[in-house]
């Protein structure tokens, strides 16, 4: 017995010391009844000063940065309205550069004023998307510059807020865009009520607009707000017009609001659309896509393509059995081709990853880098300044879906890892598409054309 017991606690010991670094929570937060903006403010600071105690993500040399940035603005606490607290603690938070870890919810019309515009990234530029009825003249205008920056230069100056890689920053930029607020609180509109856009029109002509902000019409949210969930137009009249009102949708465009679904775009090739890595009536995702790959088994399928272009991710595990059995189901010859964005992310990536570890040469990601790098910091979860009602998201577990968890990484790696993680290695697409607005307003699919034009001429061989 003794011996059993010293085995038990040579083993839970450890266990215990992993498991609790990664399901540590963030700690209470300490708040009194108080008056002032300012010590309000105060209160939120003191909070996100605790960040570095459970987020895992920072180095030496950036934990310092984030406690020296989180010293520089309690002077300012009185001078910092709602908007101004969350874009500085955005700053401060992006420090630890983890594509996981950064304030949630920065967006015009969640919690912050917008303009009654949103703008989509397109291979050519930034482009107006969808408008109010009274702005439906600024339609598939290119934006060129907001309040005299150019949207490289507005690019370029958000970057610092938004952690991780540089092409998730970019992705999230129209956010801030429409709203005044949070381009005022940047230092990049000089007030919080209106911004003055600079547009190339659709017929050609270059002129300058101004458009004044309306009051948030949804909360704030506890998640990443993406701009390319606007792409498709609204499923029911929203008094809003879309660039894509009146056009046959491409695929990829017809079931944003599904978790998933699938079809077969030829005899021999399967298409599935995952949009969340998370389950939805009637049938969870699991069931889901066993009884696909039960149904394409009895199909002569030769090739699959699986997009998750606009995938934020979920729980991964979901999807570990059908990232197996798909590469299984296709010949030798087949191939399995992966449609990635920049709004592809966290579990996303993994299914992606395990993807083209089990197929093998057999699998071709097209499309565009996803939104964080194959090895960051995840798990973890959620606080809010108490206050302000801010949400920050840190993360406790590190996934490494290029090479692979060592046994040297068991204090660090997510342990479910150990058992679904795969060394996918290079996750950047092997055939890069970004569609460009004409194709896009035409209601073509630039990147599935190319996944076509590859079996096409596979066929021919």
């Amino acid at each position: 017995m003794a011996a059993a017991a010293a085995l038990l606690a040579l083993v839970a010991v450890p266990l215990g010391l992993i498991l609790y670094s990664t399901l540590k929570p963030y700690p209470a937060a300490s708040v009194s009844a108080v008056g002032s903006q300012r010590d309000r403010n105060l209160q939120d600071l003191a909070h996100l000063r605790r960040l570095p105690e459970v987020e895992r993500s920072f180095t030496a040399e950036s934990r310092v940065a984030f406690d020296r940035a989180i010293a520089a603005l309690e002077p300012r606490a009185g001078d910092l309205d709602r908007a101004g607290l969350a874009m500085a603690a955005a700053k401060a938070v992006a420090l630890a550069d983890n594509g996981h870890t950064n304030v949630l919810g920065l967006a015009g019309d969640h919690g912050f004023n917008a303009v009654p515009i949103r703008l989509g990234w397109f291979a050519d530029g930034l482009f107006v998307i969808a408008t109010d009825e009274d702005r439906r003249h600024l339609l598939g205008g290119q934006m060129l510059g907001v309040n005299g920056r150019t949207t490289a230069a507005l690019a370029e100056a958000l970057r610092p807020y938004v952690g991780g890689p540089a092409n998730l920053a970019r992705e999230l930029v129209p956010n801030v865009l429409i709203s005044p607020e949070l381009l005022h609180a940047a230092g990049l509109a000089a007030t919080a009520d209106g911004n003055r856009f600079e547009i190339r029109f659709a017929d050609g002509a270059v002129g300058s607009v101004e458009l004044v902000a309306k009051a948030a019409t949804r909360p704030s949210q506890e998640r990443l707000v993406w701009p390319s969930d606007n792409l498709a137009p609204p499923a029911r009249s929203s008094g809003w017009r879309h660039v894509l009102d009146g056009v046959t949708l491409p695929a990829y465009l017809t079931h944003l609001d599904t978790n998933y679904w699938h079809a077969y775009p030829a005899d021999d090739l399967l298409y599935v659309q995952i949009n969340r890595v998370s389950d939805q009536g009637p049938v969870d995702l699991p069931a889901y896509l066993s009884g696909m790959l039960d149904e394409a088994a009895k199909k002569p399928i030769r090739n699959a393509v699986v997009d998750l272009r606009f995938n934020p991710g979920g729980n991964y595990m979901l999807t570990a059995d059908f990232t197996r059995r798909l590469p299984e189901l296709l010949p030798a010859s087949g191939r399995l081709f992966v449609l990635t964005s920049a709004h592809t992310f966290s579990a996303a990536i993994s299914t992606a990853a395990r993807l083209k570890y089990f197929a093998g040469a057999r699998a071709i990601l097209v499309g565009e880098a996803m939104g964080d790098r194959s090895q960051f910091w995840g798990e973890g979860g959620r606080t809010q300044l108490p206050n302000a009602k801010i949400a920050v998201r840190y993360t406790t577990a590190f996934h490494d879906w290029e090479r692979g968890c060592s046994l040297s990484q068991i204090t660090t790696c997510f342990l479910l890892n150990y058992i679904y993680g795969v060394p996918a290695g290079d996750l950047q697409p092997a055939v890069t598409i970004a569609p460009g607005f004409a194709d896009y307003a035409a209601g073509k699919d630039p990147v599935m054309v190319e996944v076509m034009r590859q079996l096409a001429v596979q066929r021919e061989r």
